[in-house]
């Protein structure tokens, strides 16, 4: 089984991500099962401008949209609620949503850069409740930047013990070995390989052990073919690593952290 806990779908400046493609890079390259979130969620676009007019769209209106895909393929999507923090923040609705659709949804994604709001803001906190409250997970973009730094997802998962963080990318644009040691720290913080190299996941492994890590792809922002990219690191994955540790990476965590059924 082979799970990628990290797919996107959606139009945000130059990508247009179509649902179709999605699922036929699923199909094309045998990944069974993916974990879902809608880039229209951005509030701020890849220069930090404010997104308007048609592309901005309301923050329960882009997980409606996400809904609709996952329920199309219940067999081989469930979502992640992309917040609006920066723009719209938390409001009733949302639980509402979360509760009446929680066969659906996973947990929460936060991409601080896109919303121009450090992890660590207050903004994030009531998302952040409702996630103790309903065993859902919070998956954080990481990054070099100055709102997506490692170190904010590691302080708010140390402060929120009875909460499951995933640190996206391990810290896209650096070598992954700071993401790896905080990782290890934390009982409740994860990591993904979207954006790591086949070596940089090995070396993690080693660091925090294979129950922390999750294969991810951010597919399919290179397209159809995102996959092929990764050949290499499920190659290693697969002959570099026993069958325990393959599996725990490939689908075991995932499917325990999101409660994926097989």
């Amino acid at each position: 089984m082979l799970i990628d806990s990290h797919v996107h779908f959606g139009t945000m400046g130059r990508f247009d991500l179509s649902q179709r493609d999605l699922i036929h890079a699923m199909d094309k390259y045998g990944v069974d099962f993916g974990i879902v979130s809608n880039l229209e969620g951005a509030e701020f676009d890849s220069e930090l401008n404010p997104i308007q007019g048609e592309s901005l769209v309301p923050q329960l209106e882009v997980n409606a949209r996400t809904l609709a895909f996952v329920k199309r393929y219940p067999e081989r999507l469930k979502g992640l609620f992309w917040l609006k923090p920066h723009t719209e923040g938390y409001a009733e609705d949302v639980e509402a949503f979360m509760l009446q659709h929680s066969e659906h949804f996973s947990g929460f994604k936060a991409h601080p850069f896109h919303s121009k709001l450090r992890f660590t803001e207050p903004e994030y906190r009531p998302y952040m409740e409702l996630a103790r409250e309903h065993d859902l997970v919070f998956v954080v973009h990481t990054a070099k930047d100055e709102y997506s730094r490692m170190n904010h997802v590691y302080d708010v998962a140390k402060l929120h013990p009875d909460v499951d963080f995933v640190m996206v990318h391990m810290g896209m644009f650096t070598d992954h070995k700071q993401a790896a040691e905080l990782i290890a720290e934390l009982p409740n913080l994860y990591g993904d390989t979207a954006w790591v190299d086949a070596e940089a996941v090995l070396d993690a492994v080693d660091v925090c052990g294979s129950e922390k890590i999750l294969f991810a792809t951010d597919a399919i922002v290179d397209g159809i073919d995102t996959y092929a990219k990764h050949e290499n690191l499920l190659t290693a994955i697969s002959t570099q690593l026993d069958r325990e540790d393959a599996e725990n990476i490939l689908w075991r965590n995932a499917a325990r952290l999101f409660q994926v059924q097989r």
